[in-house]
């Protein structure tokens, strides 16, 4: 029996995947579920794992349609100005991750260096639940599963695995 702990071992996968396709310097990460507590929790785990680096990490939660999103804390935070919510400027070598919901939305998504999808299915043979409409209207129009950098299923958060997409 492994004494891993899976969150965190994903976690720290994803930590290098960020730094092998995003690079270095201010970096803006974005964790967008449905479901805003699982993407807040799974948000301050990631931030802790790119901590464990020393990297300087910044957190921010957006609740449904954040105003000044780009102006009050993005580009602050990559010009190296204090910003909404911190009140200190980021270091040259920085990772703010922001949670919430509905981060893919067409408006937002440029804002992202790079940017995780989480989703939470039903158990094997258990009805899906019928969304809400805004939200079904965000996953149809949006398609935040083909917009993230990855995609995590999360329907057990204590056992959080990346798919890939790709189909091939």
């Amino acid at each position: 029996m492994s004494s891993e702990n899976p969150v965190e071992t994903l976690q720290r996968s994803l930590r290098d995947l960020l730094h092998q396709n995003a690079g270095n310097g201010r970096l803006v990460v974005a964790i967008d579920a449905l479901d805003a507590a699982a993407a807040t929790a799974f948000a301050d785990a990631f931030a802790a794992a790119v901590a464990e680096d020393g990297t300087a990490v910044f957190r921010a939660t957006l609740g449904d349609g954040a105003d000044d999103v780009r102006e009050g804390l993005v580009a602050p935070f990559r010009a190296g100005e204090p910003f909404e919510g911190s009140g200190t400027a980021a270091p040259e070598r920085a990772v703010l991750v922001v949670d919430g919901r509905f981060l893919h939305a067409s408006g937002l998504r440029g804002l992202w260096n790079w940017s995780v999808w989480l989703e939470a299915n039903p158990p094997f043979g258990a009805p899906r639940p019928e969304l809400p409409d805004a939200e079904k209207q965000y996953v149809r129009s949006s398609r935040p599963r083909a917009a993230a950098s990855v995609i995590v299923e999360n329907s057990d958060p204590a056992h959080p695995v990346q798919v890939f997409g790709d189909f091939c």
